[in-house]
């Protein structure tokens, strides 16, 4: 009965780990988005930090919950509303536009790796993703 009680108590364990960790990645990607809209890009070269800022302050975040960094991935993309396309492009700076308008959006992705700790339960890794994306006002 004892082993059991202790898998099943493992599985617990793990799956409340698993779910804290989802629910952390959500924080940052949010912080991050949040991040990239208050930079008021009026050229290219202020429109090339956006990715930078928004990794920036997710790593921040991410610093103070105890998850590892190194199994993040964080991922930016500028949408504009006129022509949305099906998969959005890297922040780049719009041909001919002179800044960003109220109107364009922010997305952030984070793809965070959660290494088990049982792997007979759920396998190595299981993804964890959250996608945020703002619009400026």
């Amino acid at each position: 009965m004892l082993p059991v009680f202790l898998l099943i108590l493992s599985g617990i364990l793990d799956f409340g780990f698993m779910l804290y960790s989802q629910m952390t990645v959500i924080g940052p990607a949010r912080e991050g988005a949040r991040a990239a809209l208050n930079v008021k890009a009026k050229n290219a070269a202020e429109f090339a930090t956006i990715p930078a800022v928004a990794a920036a302050r997710v790593t921040t975040v991410i610093a103070g919950t105890g998850l590892n960094a190194g199994s993040l991935t964080t991922t930016t993309t500028c949408v504009k509303p006129a022509t949305p396309p099906a998969t959005p492009p890297p922040c780049a700076f719009p041909a001919g536009a002179t800044q960003v308008r109220a109107g364009d959006s922010v997305a952030v992705t984070l793809n965070y790796r959660y290494q088990t700790f049982f792997p007979l339960l759920f396998g190595n890794t299981i993804t964890m993703t959250s996608k945020v994306q703002m619009v400026l006002y």
